[in-house]
């Protein structure tokens, strides 16, 4: 009897030997260590979202070292595709063509396309929809044709490679099978936006909703009497909405970098940098 009980406790010592050994390698998988250059880019509008978690990132790996440069979104799909970016950021959908060529869209948060006019001498607070998109295809040209002031309408736009141009775009012009005017200014970001439109007598622009206040010289209009606020978004009145998304070439593989940080920016604690950038987290 004695020597069954010893050989059952060695039996159990060594079960549990085993058990924490398969804890302690799966715990120091988890807790991989990262190092080295990293290039991100893609999206203005997601930059500062990037930027700061990257920064919170490399405090928990200080051997690491992200980059972000913000040529526009269409970059920001390319580049990962091509080997630039080890992750790209857009403000758009994917096209049909750029999943087949292997892009895979990690939703991070949600955002708006706020329209913004010059607030020292454009004295409407509310636009129609239908006005907006004649403003943006040259249909309209005065704002008193909307019971304005007898002024020229100043209209700024966004280059071809932004996916805030592409979003705003077809959630107005393209619906009604319009085209832009080509008489619109173009600016590069929308940092760059806010300050146009903000410096400029009777302009107007739009821009994404974490970039509003940004400029004391702009304030943003509702759109059909619905605010540019986040309810607004998640309950779907709002008509200019998007995803924000980070694009890799097909699924990442375990363990890298690239997930760590996909991870990250999915957490409790990357979806309060979200919201602190004035985004929309997905939770």
């Amino acid at each position: 009897m004695k020597k069954i009980i010893a050989v059952l406790m060695i039996l159990f010592v060594a079960g549990f030997t085993f058990a924490t050994g398969q804890q302690d390698a799966a715990s120091s998988s988890a807790e991989a260590s990262f190092a080295g250059n990293y290039a991100f880019g893609g999206s203005t509008t997601v930059e500062p979202i990037i930027r700061a978690a990257a920064e919170a990132f490399s405090e928990m790996y200080p051997d690491v070292k992200i980059s972000y440069d913000a040529p526009g979104s269409s970059a920001g799909v390319k580049g990962p595709l091509e080997g630039t970016y080890s992750i790209g950021a857009a403000s758009r959908a994917l096209k049909d063509s750029e999943v087949e060529a292997g892009a895979l869209a990690t939703a991070i948060a949600k955002d708006g396309v706020a329209v913004v006019v010059n607030k020292g001498s454009v004295p409407m607070d509310d636009l129609k929809l239908e006005d907006v998109i004649a403003i943006f295809t040259g249909e309209l040209t005065n704002w008193n044709q909307l019971g304005g002031p007898d002024a020229e309408i100043v209209v700024f736009n966004r280059d071809e490679a932004s996916g805030t141009r592409s979003c705003f775009k077809d959630a107005t012009v393209k619906k009604q099978k319009k085209s832009f005017t080509e008489t619109a200014a173009i600016v590069t970001s929308n940092g760059d936006m806010v300050a146009k439109v903000g410096s400029t007598p009777y302009a107007i622009g739009y821009c994404g909703f974490g970039y509003l206040g940004k400029d004391a010289g702009t304030k943003s209009v509702t759109v059909s009497s619905v605010a540019p606020e986040t309810e607004n978004v998640l309950n779907g009145s709002y008509p200019v909405q998007r995803d924000l998304i980070l694009i890799t070439k097909g699924p990442v593989p375990a363990g890298t970098l690239e997930e760590a940080f996909i991870n990250y920016i999915l957490s409790e604690e990357g979806q309060e940098i979200v919201k602190e950038e004035k985004f929309i987290p997905m939770n």
